[in-house]
């Protein structure tokens, strides 16, 4: 069948069984032939045929969608596993939103390299903005980031988990509780954020309209200069759930009305480019979640 899947997205990608039989370097009839015995072999029709012209049915969408990932993942398979044949070495550069879960990152990493010798893994850091033009203009090969716009055909796009947003708090400069901090309770505060002048419009348009926090913002250039506000009492810092606390400081779920505030984190990577190490990676990362 991985043949004949070869033969349909030709045919659905050219819109012609000649120039799709030319693609594939077989006859326009060898190529109609594959397809009806496709068509046969899955017992629904793929395509409407009207003379030499066509539409695809839904399933046919839908086949040509699934079918185009998984040859492009068996390609990838193929050429990963002859590369370690060859004891070629490979390099695998990720971005990581830096408020994500540094354990998280750290078993994934570990459980990756064992799995994977030969690939030399590189990690970078930054906003959401950040990372996503460093991968856009190809400096990295994919990244974990919050999703803050609609999901594009142009990327992979690998649901990690919904994350619960933790604030890091003085302890005596807020109302808490083991169980979290109302958003209420926080109103007198700043909320403190990491991140370069160039990003923080969108920074703040994320925190106040999609995630729904309305604090007055303290930008910060990196974390350290965050934490030591957090402990000077001017702010909270929305954060995971494994950032370390010093005395004073707590770390709880952000509520509002009792409920948890949540984002999703993704992993994305293009997809055009050999994807067969990202989405190692990304299943590597969510068996740590789960």
């Amino acid at each position: 069948m991985i043949r004949q899947m070869r033969y349909f997205i030709a045919v659905v990608e050219t819109g012609n069984f000649g120039e799709a039989g030319a693609v594939c370097h077989i006859s326009q009839s060898a190529i109609s032939q594959q397809i009806q015995a496709l068509e046969n072999e899955l017992g629904v029709q793929l395509l409407h045929r009207h003379g030499r012209k066509f539409d695809v049915t839904p399933a046919g969408r839908y086949f040509y969608q699934r079918a185009r990932q998984q040859i492009h993942e068996m390609d990838s398979l193929v050429r990963e596993v002859r590369r370690i044949g060859k004891g070629e070495h490979q390099n695998l550069r990720i971005g990581v939103l830096n408020s994500f879960s540094n354990l998280l990152m750290q078993k994934a990493i570990c459980a990756f390299a064992q799995n994977h010798p030969n690939v030399t893994l590189s990690i970078r850091t930054g906003t959401h903005e950040e990372i996503f033009q460093w991968l856009i203009a190809g400096q990295l090969d994919m990244v974990i980031n919050d999703q803050r716009r609609a999901l594009s055909d142009q990327f992979f796009n690998e649901l990690l988990m919904e994350q619960q947003v933790f604030a890091l708090v003085r302890q005596d400069v807020a109302e808490v509780s083991p169980a979290g901090v109302e958003l209420e309770n926080l109103k007198n505060l700043l909320c403190i954020l990491v991140s370069g002048q160039e990003y923080r419009e969108t920074e703040i348009s994320y925190w106040r309209d999609v995630v729904g926090i309305g604090n007055d913002i303290l930008f910060t250039e990196n974390t350290d200069t965050a934490l030591m506000n957090v402990s000077a009492g001017v702010g909270f810092l929305p954060c995971d759930h494994d950032l370390p606390s010093l005395a004073g400081n707590v770390r709880v779920p952000m509520l509002r009305k009792s409920l948890p505030l949540t984002r999703k984190m993704y992993a994305f990577w293009p997809e055009e480019v050999d994807f067969f190490l990202q989405g190692e990676f990304a299943e590597m990362l969510r068996s740590q979640i789960q």
